[in-house]
């Protein structure tokens, strides 16, 4: 179908966040276009996933949010950037979670995450090599060639913490893919390759220097590792092999004398040793701050916020803004925005979504589905990073939702109908070592 294979482009650009011909990144264009055709199959070709449009579990959530930020417009100052704003949040959370579920269906779960991979394993090389070799490639490509990042690297997405946000959730779904491949009896070359990949992306989040990223990586991993037995040797040996493709870069390093190792984890100046001293000295009480301030802010008016153009990231002036920082909370952030009712519908939506996680894992846990298991770590571990970020647009996390949470509302469906009816599954919904081949997939 074209609109797969929009999607999947769209996927595979996504890290090029700041090629924006007319104004909207690459990556939204394909989406919109993968959207647009997606409508037309489904109602001309497909016409039994026409469903995913209205039976998206979201959207009761989503209407709740709408109304709390449509009337919060009352209080906004660019009441053109709140509507945008609102849009922008119904869309990922309704049009794009129900296009996922479609691909979801026609059984692409393993392409799209592929493709999602390879893209963060791009912009963490590009990361990696402006990091050995002093050039700012990242920033160039990010359209940020003068932002000073403190020591930290962003690759091609601007910012330090949206790097490791981004890394976090390939890099786990990286450590799904290497659990996949016990099932296909894969060569040691294999598990090489996807050792390597795996670890340019974990370096990747070490000099992105976020701790909310160290933390979500944290739990991620810890989720995968704990489900099983099983998983916690195999995960054992997968470590053994990226620690093994990380002693080989630092031996590379010596011997070509590309940068210094005193930088690296462990030393008193590394990303990590900073992260810590930059919390207890300048992040955290300036956040802090702003935490308080949105919170006087929401008791003198609970029911009605100062208007979604104050979202952290609609890009209005200093000026324009009611506090001196964003909020790097979204909960926080939404009722301080968008009122109580905005915040009833997210606070809604990140508890199915949690509660949906805990499920996946332990359905994939029962069942052997280590694709599922780590889309679910990489879900709770995004919504953990949440808490210290300004994540609420960002197609990276909706993506991996909008994947698992397909996957979740797809099971129920088999569970509850004649399974008859459901053609195609995901090819994670099978057995390890049973797995649908290319031909035996719905198009």
């Amino acid at each position: 179908m074209p609109s797969t294979v929009l999607f999947l482009t769209a996927t595979l650009l996504l890290s090029l966040n700041f090629v924006r011909p007319f104004g909207l990144a690459l990556s939204d264009w394909l989406y919109f276009c993968a959207l647009f055709l997606g409508v037309a199959e489904t109602f001309l070709i497909q016409r039994r996933h026409a469903a995913c449009w209205w039976h998206n579990r979201f959207l009761w959530a989503v209407a709740l949010i709408v109304f709390g930020a449509l009337i919060s417009t009352i209080n906004s100052r660019h009441w053109s950037t709140a509507l945008l704003e609102i849009f922008q949040q119904a869309f990922v959370m309704t049009l794009f979670v129900s296009l996922a579920w479609i691909m979801v269906r026609r059984g692409k779960i393993p392409p799209i995450v592929f493709a999602f991979i390879l893209t963060g394993v791009f912009t963490a090389g590009i990361a990696t090599y402006d990091y050995f070799t002093g050039s700012r490639i990242g920033p160039f490509l990010s359209g940020t060639p003068d932002l000073q990042l403190w020591g930290r690297y962003a690759g091609t997405l601007g910012h330090p913490n949206k790097l490791g946000y981004f890394l976090v959730l390939t890099a786990l779904l990286s450590v799904g893919q290497l659990l996949r491949l016990k099932s296909t009896r894969a060569v040691w070359f294999s598990y090489l390759l996807w050792g390597v990949l795996l670890a340019v992306q974990l370096f990747g989040i070490y000099i992105s220097g976020s701790m909310s990223a160290y933390l979500g990586f944290l739990l991620g991993i810890l989720v995968i590792i704990l489900s099983s037995t099983r998983i916690l040797y195999s995960v054992t040996k997968i470590f053994a092999v990226v620690m093994a493709a990380g002693l080989l870069l630092a031996i590379f390093n010596v011997v070509f004398n590309t940068t210094s190792l005193r930088n690296m984890p462990g030393s008193r100046n590394s990303q990590i040793t900073q992260a810590l001293n930059r919390i207890q000295t300048v992040t955290g009480e300036s956040r802090l701050k702003n935490y308080s301030q949105a919170w006087d802010r929401i008791t003198l008016n609970p029911w009605v916020g100062v208007g979604y153009d104050q979202i952290s990231t609609s890009g209005v002036s200093s000026s324009s803004r009611l506090l001196d920082d964003a909020v790097h909370n979204p909960l926080l952030q939404i009722w301080y925005t968008g009122g109580i009712f905005a915040f009833i519908g997210w606070l809604a939506i990140y508890g199915l979504v949690g509660w949906t996680a805990l499920g996946a894992i332990k359905k994939a846990s029962q069942s052997g589905l280590p694709l599922v298991l780590s889309l679910a770590a990489a879900t709770l571990a995004a919504l953990l990073m949440d808490q210290f970020q300004d994540a609420i647009y960002q197609r990276e996390k909706w993506l991996v939702i909008g994947l698992l949470i397909s996957f979740a509302w797809e099971q129920s469906e088999v569970e509850t109908e004649s399974p008859v009816r459901h053609e195609s599954q995901p090819m994670d919904l099978l057995p390890s070592g049973q797995e649908l081949s290319a031909s035996e997939t719905n198009p």
